[in-house]
């Protein structure tokens, strides 16, 4: 794929913001929950709407990780996402400031189920 594919991804709380950034990735990361097909170094467009704020932040990426729809224990599917863009390490510097560092993850990388998702 040449083109860039838009995604949207609406984070509702800070337990998701937790879950879906993604800190082991250069420059910054995060896994955007989806069905939409794609493959490793797809670029993608996220507009990212984050808890209590306002405004959304447009983030250029490429694709590094791919959980599909069928994965163990039946995580979200979706993609992980490598900031690429000029503000690539703003974007990371933004979303770790937002992160709730009282909150434990226990080291998952989006480990809510869809099950979890749905019942929110």
């Amino acid at each position: 794929m040449t083109d860039t594919t838009d995604l949207t991804y609406i984070i509702s709380d800070p337990i998701e913001l937790n879950l879906s950034y993604m800190p082991f990735i250069a420059n910054g990361g995060l896994f955007v929950p989806t069905y939409d097909h794609f493959a490793l170094g797809d670029k993608v467009r996220i507009k990212l709407q984050l808890p209590g704020k306002k405004d959304a932040i447009d983030i250029e990426g490429k694709v590094v990780w791919i959980t599909s729809k069928n994965a163990l224990y039946h995580v979200l599917a979706g993609v992980g996402v490598q900031f690429t863009g000029s503000n690539s390490q703003t974007i990371k510097e933004q979303l770790e400031n937002l992160l709730d560092k009282s909150i434990e993850v226990g080291g998952y990388t989006y480990g809510i189920t869809d099950t979890d998702k749905k019942e929110k």
